[in-house]
């Protein structure tokens, strides 16, 4: 699991029970990327771009089957649940941007935006 994962990353260090490292996702000079393993599951965060795991992984060209003990029993959503619920908490802040600045909104672009906040809303992920 973080074992596999670390000797990808650069300037890795260990802070506790936590590592740091550079994040692969966007330009980081300084380590903003946090790793942890808890409950069979690689928690993964940047704190400079808010990057998950799924994201890391993918800029990585690893395998997110990495970020869990075992794959096969992993629980909770889907990855493709996940990456539609990243899909709609996007929608929803371009949606209340431009609802924030007063631009015309469309039928189908608030039809969007309920569906997207329901989903979210299922996940617990907003």
């Amino acid at each position: 699991m973080l074992s596999d994962i670390l000797p990808h990353l650069d300037k890795v260090k260990k802070v506790g029970k936590k590592y740091t490292a550079r994040c692969p996702v966007h330009n980081d000079n300084t380590p903003s990327l946090s790793l942890e393993e808890k409950d069979d599951v690689v928690l993964i965060h940047c704190f400079g771009c808010q990057a998950n795991g799924l994201e890391v992984m993918k800029h990585l060209r690893l395998s997110p089957g990495l970020l869990f003990k075992d794959p096969k029993k992993a629980t909770g959503p889907t990855m493709k649940t996940l990456e539609l619920a990243q899909e709609d908490a996007f929608f929803i802040d371009l949606y209340e941007q431009k609802k924030g600045r007063r631009e015309r909104i469309t039928i189908n672009e608030l039809r969007r935006y309920r569906l997207a906040q329901q989903r979210v809303k299922l996940l617990n992920i907003a």
